[in-house]
């Protein structure tokens, strides 16, 4: 068991890892998806007649761009992952005689 544990503490610590790299991707795609919509409503205000009482399309166009922003993003973080890419580290246990012996580490220090 006292073996067993490190192991288990391990790859709980990589798995967060993981979810947050989706998580900050997520909110990257919102926060790119508010800033382009907000740019779009003031490129908008060019072709009004009255720019100085339109500014609610820059308030608008934010808003589209966020839900622009969060469809990409919950589109990013549920496709399938490329099964070509190789893992940059990974840990495996490492058994002798039916009993766990402990572990290899794996990491890839160049890629070509």
């Amino acid at each position: 068991m006292r073996k067993i544990l490190p192991l288990l503490i391990l790859v709980l610590l990589q798995t967060q890892s993981v979810q947050a790299q989706s998580l900050k991707r997520f909110l990257t795609s919102c926060a790119w998806g508010t800033l382009g919509g907000a740019a779009v409503g003031v490129v908008s205000l060019a072709v009004e007649d009255k720019p100085s009482q339109s500014w609610n399309n820059v308030a608008r166009g934010a808003s589209l761009g966020l839900y622009a922003g969060v469809a990409y993003g919950v589109y990013s973080m549920n496709k399938q992952p490329d099964l070509s890419q190789q893992p940059d580290f990974a840990i495996a246990p490492t058994f002798e005689k039916g009993q766990l012996e402990g572990a290899q580490v794996f990491a890839t220090v160049l890629d070509f």
